[in-house]
């Protein structure tokens, strides 16, 4: 069984798809992730069918741990009794949750002077890192159960920090070590994660310095102070930017390394950076070039949401060209892999920048489509921040085809979601929006 990213479990090497419900899913993931006890009938059907009485409930458990028995061919991984139901910890399974916190444990727990010097640990966490897909059960939702998602929550959340500590400690160690690339790769990984995480832009910004390419440290610093921005309507703090102005200066270097001539990119992190460095200073030719040889690397590995990633961001540089129709099929391609692999959320990424597309080519009629398409699937996976991007589009777009009562209901939604966020910088932008679409009305 995995739950790191989206619910995934196999029997035999072979995908089991037949639960029938999420509830199905959700108890067999509770279950399974809660298996040190046994849990009471009644408060399992209370978290799941929150809104039926309670004969209806417990009906509503039994059929839902029938399709569990039915869809796994055993009744062997869990322990029922006529109160209770538990999962076997004792029945051959594995699951990925499990093994990503016995890494981190035994790290936690191992005897070392310092990190860097463990190979032991730090191969327990490269082992953790490696497991971590993304988000806990990030395809489940169950909206009618508020306490399944307060759950889901709290135990994300915890996964979530650990998976940041092992990255941060892993990049850290890296750059100790001298080892680069190595250390860019987790520090990305970070930023993915959390694009505000200034410590994981330093480590980026320092890697790359260090390495004698100091334009792309500065870009990197650049991307942070922008994302900043965007999303918090702030400046980088004080260590961030003395690091920038060091850099800048030539004081960070590590040997020859600022002497030495620029090599020949070979890892495919390092290409990727150099696209993203390329397309920040308007270069599309060079970003293209860089990024094409990203994908084909990408694709001799057989990593299905890394292409799609490499597939995004091509899209994105022939967007900032205009070159709409080759745009919309490197979206289209790397849409079709996020659903394969059921990453919503990767998906609503992509629905949002093809709407952006058929908006900036006029055609309305696809381009809200595909906007709702995307806030529907938001919605669904609770984020705030996307909401209020996607509703802000929607009606601008309404505004522009002087739908004005449209406009304002999009904008008036997107200004809710903007004020719990306390961006200001967004709050005003809105907040003029609505008043041009009252005073047009």
């Amino acid at each position: 069984m995995a739950f790191l990213g989206a619910f995934r479990v196999t029997l035999d090497g072979q995908p089991i798809t037949r639960f029938g419900t999420d509830k199905t899913r959700a108890l067999l993931a509770y279950l399974a992730l809660e298996s040190e006890h046994a849990h009471r009938r009644e408060t399992l059907a209370a978290m799941l069918w929150p809104n039926q009485p309670d004969r209806a409930t417990r009906h509503s458990l039994r059929q839902a741990l029938l399709r569990l028995c039915n869809a796994l061919v055993s009744h062997a991984f869990f322990c029922a009794t006529p109160e209770t139901l538990a999962f076997d910890r004792t029945s051959d399974y594995s699951l990925d949750v499990d093994e990503f916190s016995a890494h981190i444990q035994r790290c936690s727990q191992h005897a070392h002077v310092t990190l860097h010097d463990c190979p032991v640990c730090i191969t327990q966490l490269q082992q953790a890192v490696a497991l971590y897909r993304g988000a806990l059960l990030s395809d489940l939702f169950i909206g009618e159960s508020a306490l399944f998602e307060e759950w889901v929550l709290l135990r994300r959340e915890v996964l979530h920090r650990q998976m940041l500590d092992a990255l941060d400690a892993l990049t850290a160690c890296f750059l100790r070590r001298g080892e680069y690339a190595r250390a860019r790769g987790y520090a990305v990984r970070q930023i993915e994660l959390e694009p505000w995480h200034e410590e994981a832009h330093r480590a980026l910004m320092t890697a790359w310095a260090l390495e004698g390419q100091r334009g792309a440290a500065l870009a990197q610093y650049d991307v942070c102070r922008k994302i900043l921005a965007r999303e918090f309507n702030t400046i980088p703090s004080e260590e961030t930017v003395t690091l920038a102005e060091n850099i800048r200066a030539g004081c960070l270097v590590a040997g020859a390394a600022s002497r030495a001539a620029p090599r020949e990119p070979s890892d495919v992190d390092t290409l990727a950076a150099l696209a993203q460095y390329h397309l920040a200073q308007g270069d599309w030719a060079r970003a293209y070039a860089y990024q094409t040889q990203v994908l084909a690397q990408r694709k001799t590995l057989g990593d299905k949401s890394a292409c799609a990633a490499a597939r995004y961001q091509l899209g994105v540089i022939l967007q900032r060209q205009r070159k709409w129709s080759a745009a919309l099929a490197q979206f289209r391609a790397a849409l079709a892999l996020r659903e394969q692999i059921g990453d919503r959320a990767g998906v609503a990424a992509l629905l949002d920048a093809m709407g952006q597309i058929w908006a900036q080519k006029g055609n309305h009629a696809e381009a809200r489509a595909h906007f709702r398409r995307a806030l529907k699937i938001l919605a669904m996976l609770g984020d705030p921040v996307g909401q209020a991007c996607v509703l802000t589009r929607l009606g601008t777009l309404a505004q522009h085809q002087a739908q004005f009562t449209e406009a304002r209901m999009y904008l008036a939604r997107a200004l809710t979601f903007q004020m719990k966020l306390g961006n200001r910088a967004a709050i005003a932008e809105l907040r003029a929006q609505l008043a041009a679409c009252r005073a047009a009305n």
